[in-house]
């Protein structure tokens, strides 16, 4: 997959969600549900509130540059 490939694969993706996984080939389908699954594993609000807790317990100031 080359990047114009990748971009509007994710341009697809952006604009029409899991649904335009369908559309693609084969290979650009895999790598982009691939990617798709790595993304849903992460969850930002839950990592940000990690790191503030985590701040607090240790007595280290933290700000929101801390959690960007």
């Amino acid at each position: 997959m080359n990047r114009r490939a990748y971009r509007a694969a994710r341009r697809l993706l952006r604009d029409n969600g899991r649904a335009a996984l369908r559309w693609l080939v084969e290979d650009e389908r895999q790598v982009m549900d691939a990617l798709l699954t790595i993304q849903a594993g992460t969850d930002r609000l839950a990592e940000r509130a990690s790191i503030i807790a985590y701040c607090k317990r240790e007595g280290y100031a933290c700000n929101i540059r801390h959690t960007r």
